[in-house]
């Protein structure tokens, strides 16, 4: 069994940009909108912000916010691949454990995020996290 996942996109009014739709809405994409490189990098924090925060709520942390800084680093020949990734991770709040971010990051690279577990195999991804205490 698979789930079958859906979009469209239709040439916009603006140059080399499309007017895209999914399951959520819509958005321009493209050389004058969102571009696509830039997206997958969202898609990578997206993906693994979700999985922290629902692993995270389970071990009962209170968690006030997370903040991913992503940096992806593309080659000069075409087709411009990502051949780095870096994703830094802090999880701020009130006596959250190092332990419990440490296996919720681990659990989202290893078990959970489909969007890693797709790019782990075609560039580097480096992740590295914080734990801040607001006490």
């Amino acid at each position: 069994m698979y789930e079958e996942k859906r979009v469209s996109l239709k040439l916009s009014e603006l140059e080399h940009t499309y007017r895209a739709e999914d399951s959520f809405g819509k958005l321009l994409v493209g050389e004058k909108a969102h571009r696509p490189m830039e997206l997958l990098l969202i898609a990578l924090a997206g993906c693994m912000g979700v999985d922290i925060s629902h692993i995270l709520k389970k071990k009962r942390q209170e968690v006030k916010d997370i903040v991913f800084d992503v940096v992806g680093r593309r080659r000069e020949e075409f087709p411009r691949v990502y051949e780095s990734i870096t994703l830094r991770v802090r999880v701020s709040g009130r006596g959250i454990s190092y332990r419990a971010v440490e296996q919720a990051v681990r659990l989202s690279m290893e078990k959970y995020c489909s969007v890693y577990a797709m790019l782990k195999n075609a560039c580097h991804i480096d992740v590295s996290f914080e734990v801040i205490d607001e006490a």
